[in-house]
């Protein structure tokens, strides 16, 4: 038998894709331990240092401290040199890239405001040292500012950091608390710092806040009414058991929403409107010590050693002939640490506070304070065109960098995921259309620097300008690094011919699926979390799941097209409670509400569990007010089961024209749905949502044209798909099979797998995979199976690495079953 398994290893270190040879493993392990033994190894997770075993709860780093906090302690409170410093641009401030400003030294990142996509375009800027970001600084209490912390905060402690800190305005308590809302083992140790606390200082830097408050505040505080309407005699509220699924009472400390509408009563609170108050922020870098002139200190009779430490430390010292010599006589002199400010000034109530405060006013060219190196203005254009902002602005010494990030400040991002759009609009580009250019507008002559994402404003040791790392659009060297791929042309070409030879001409629109958002858990360079687009038709949408940065993708996909497309958003659907799939529905609500103003007609349908009401009502209250005309209608009252039907339910259904529309529970956290929808003109499209294997999905979507389902693992890693309550590819494959579906697009992909995931050898025609900004209609679907050949070759390199991975994994388990064999038979010959 161990005969055997060394030939296995052996058999299984050939790197062909052809991983046949596979198949003796459960044989193998059959012989050795019976069948359940065959069935627990069938099933045993990946395991790699990269990756924790999936049942512990245990993450990278926190046993072992990581390695720059480790350093911190070491040196005992004395600050370590920072050589290096610079300030790099992030989110420029358009539409899809809210403004943020990253410094970057060498001990630390410290990170001013973290909008919504704002740790994808860390990714993206190639970012080194993640886990050094231990604070962050927001300018204002709004969205665009605080939406990418969630986000930031679990990735964060994901990969070990023990602590996070946020300076803000006062009461951002406030929304750390909403916070409460999330999965308690998705949320960090929190601290939360606010103007009235001590300036912030690390080894880099002192960092003061600045408060300015809106005139429309009427003072310092102004009656703020934000409540429901219709809330439940009884404020308790049901909640599961996360272990065990019971069904519990207890009492919600944080409020809560029945299904009904949501806005402003007739009580109010006396609270500070936090949106009214923004923080600038003044950096002081440290001063730099002077460096030790070697050759005068040997002139002196200074030998290296113990005594140019001591001079380094500021002592004198005595040379062998008893000359005093003083720190300053070999010491050069030391460089001044500079200042820079980053300040928000959202609209003309501001000005005037900002304009006078004396904390700011103290930097101008007659002022008692240093001259700033940069300010960064995030401003609207009509606060840099204002007279008294430019007054202000003209009175800073000319050598002061003005940094503009505003909504015209378009700047090029996301290259790998354009660079994946053009080769795949090789294949179709009806399915695969470019995605839209951002185009920079003509910008008024003005003494300012407009920023684009990824500049760098290098601060010490000197001061420059660094723009490396922006990028460029060039389409055709996207398209010409791919002409070296093996059999990829030829492959392309059949392709090509088998699609002209079919009937273009028949396609019908409507239903059309645009995929924004194809991963899971967290965002890679390739696939942002979930959120898909069903247009139902030229005028009626229905958005299934909404995570972070789908509005940013929606600005990227449809470009001018947006505002029509959130204008024609008929409902929304969240399926269940984690992040990746609702942390883009507070930006979405927001920016419906300004297109719709004060149109009191339209209102919005928001199909979603009771949780994420809870934590829509909670935001609303404390942060800023974004609810605005939303009719909330809870998953579980569109059940099959459900007791009594939402008096909404008509409502939903004359708006997007449907027979039907039903929520399924699945098995996934608890309150987890799917949804099916029937159109009255007979077509039905499924959505998963994410779930294990669900027989009541299987009920519910008979039939179906279309099911979207979430593959979330490969074949192969059963436990980890059963701990983490995900389906693996074939699960989901069999799912639609026994549903009946027509087609079958599996999505949800673990970022394990950016390009592609790693399929069963034998796929049924009627499966495809999912990307971003890939557009769908009923009647493309059958061109997908055409393209898996075409993907094979384009993937190819990934695709192998999937294999070896798959390889080593196989390895480690039968080395391990041999282990295990090995240990019985000594036992049995003791």
């Amino acid at each position: 038998m161990f005969a055997q398994l060394c030939q296995s290893l052996v058999i299984l270190r050939r790197p062909a894709l052809d991983l046949s040879h596979l198949r003796i493993i459960p044989q193998l392990c059959r012989t050795a331990w019976g069948p359940s033994g065959a069935k627990e190894m069938a099933t045993q997770p990946h395991h790699s240092k990269k990756r924790p075993h999936p049942a512990s709860d245990k993450v990278p780093g926190s046993e072992a401290k990581l390695k720059h906090i480790r350093r911190r302690e070491k040196r005992k409170g004395n600050p370590m040199p920072n050589v290096n410093v610079s300030a790099q641009i992030i989110g420029s401030g358009s539409r899809d890239s809210p403004a943020s400003v990253l410094i970057l030294a060498d001990s630390t990142r410290l990170l001013f405001n973290c909008g919504e996509g704002t740790q994808r375009l860390l990714m993206d800027s190639k970012m080194k040292h993640l886990a050094r970001l231990e604070h962050i600084f927001f300018t204002r209490m709004t969205w665009e500012n605080l939406g990418g912390a969630i986000g930031m905060m679990m990735t964060l402690k994901k990969i070990g950091l023990p602590q996070l800190t946020f300076y803000g305005p006062e009461h951002l308590n406030n929304f750390v608390s909403a916070l409460g809302i999330f999965a308690q083992q998705d949320i960090m140790q929190l601290d939360v710092k606010c103007p009235d606390d001590a300036p912030f200082v690390n080894d880099v830097m002192i960092v003061k806040p600045v408060v300015i408050r809106s005139s429309a505040l009427g003072g310092r505080e102004q009656q703020m009414a934000s409540t429901t309407e219709g809330s439940p005699d009884n404020p308790d509220t049901e909640e599961a058991d996360e272990a065990g699924g019971a069904k519990k009472r207890k009492v919600d400390l944080l409020g809560t929403i029945s299904g009904m509408n949501v806005k402003p009563q007739q009580g109010k609170q006396k609270m500070t409107t936090l949106s009214n108050v923004c923080i600038a922020y003044v950096c002081k870098l440290h001063d730099k010590k002077g460096q030790l002139m070697v050759d005068k200190a040997a002139a002196l009779g200074l030998p290296p050693g113990k005594k140019f430490s001591q001079l380094k430390q500021g002592e004198s010292v005595t040379t062998d002939d008893g000359r005093v010599i003083q720190p300053e006589d070999v010491i050069g002199p030391k460089q001044t640490g500079p200042t820079f400010i980053v300040l928000e000034c959202p609209s003309e109530e501001f000005i005037e506070s900002l304009v006078k405060h004396p904390s700011l006013v103290r930097h101008h060219r007659e002022g008692d304070s240093a001259s700033p190196v940069a300010i960064v203005h995030i401003c609207p254009p009509n606060i840099l065109d204002h007279h008294r902002y430019k007054e202000w602005m003209s009175r800073f010494d000319d050598s002061v960098e003005h940094i503009v990030c505003n909504s015209v400040c378009h700047s090029m991002t996301h290259l790998k995921s354009r660079r994946l759009q053009a080769r795949l609009g090789l294949l179709h580009p009806g399915i695969f259309p470019p995605q839209s250019l951002p185009q920079r507008p003509d910008l008024p002559e003005m003494n300012v620097r407009y920023a684009r994402s990824y500049e760098k404003l290098h601060l010490m040791p000197e001061k420059r300008w660094n723009g490396d790392s922006v990028q460029t659009d060039d389409p055709q060297m996207f398209l010409d690094e791919i002409e070296e791929l093996p059999d990829f042309k030829t492959s392309l070409e059949e392709l090509q011919g088998k699609l002209l030879g079919g009937h273009e001409h028949l396609t019908k629109r409507y239903p059309e699926v645009v995929f924004l958002g194809t991963g899971s858990a967290s965002p890679n360079l390739d696939r942002n979390v979930s959120s898909i687009v069903l247009h139902v038709s030229e005028s009626q949408n229905l958005l299934m799941d909404c995570g972070e940065g789908t509005f940013n993708q929606m600005c990227r996909f449809y470009g001018d097209r947006t505002d029509d497309v959130i204008l024609n958003l008929g409902c929304i659907f969240v399926s269940h409670r984690h992040a990746d799939h609702h942390t883009g529905l507070l930006q979405i609500l927001k920016y419906w509400k300004t297109l719709v103003g004060k149109d009191t007609l339209k209102n919005l349908l928001l199909v979603a569990p009771k949780r994420i009401f809870i934590w829509l009502n909670q935001y609303n209250k404390y942060c800023e007010e974004i609810i605005h005309h939303l009719k909330f209608i809870e998953c579980g009252d569109l059940t099959e089961s459900a007791v009594e039907r939402s008096n909404l339910e008509q409502t939903l259904l004359k708006r997007l024209n449907l027979e039907k529309i039903e929520t399924v529970p699945v098995r996934h956290c608890p309150f987890s749905y799917g949804l099916a929808v029937t159109h009255r003109h007979g077509w039905k499209v499924v959505y998963s949502g994410d779930t294990m294997p669900c027989e009541e999905l299987v009920t519910a979507g008979q039939g179906a044209d279309l099911l979207i389902h979430e593959a979330t693992l490969e074949d192969g890693l059963g436990e980890e798909a059963r701990i983490k309550k995900h389906s693996m590819i074939s699960e989901a494959i069999d799912i639609g099979e026994r549903m009946n579906a027509k087609f079958i697009m599996l999505t949800h992909f673990s970022q394990r797998y950016p390009k592609m995931p790693l399929l069963p050898e034998r796929v049924s025609g009627k499966v495809g995979i999912a990307f971003d900004f890939m557009r769908l209609s009923l009647s493309d679907v059958s061109k997908l199976p055409l393209f898996m050949p075409v993907l094979k070759h384009l993937f190819a390199d990934k695709i192998q690495e999937l294999y070896d991975i798959k390889n080593k994994r196989a390895e480690k388990k039968l080395h391990k079953l041999s282990n295990l064999m090995n240990q019985e038979e000594a036992a049995g010959s003791r």
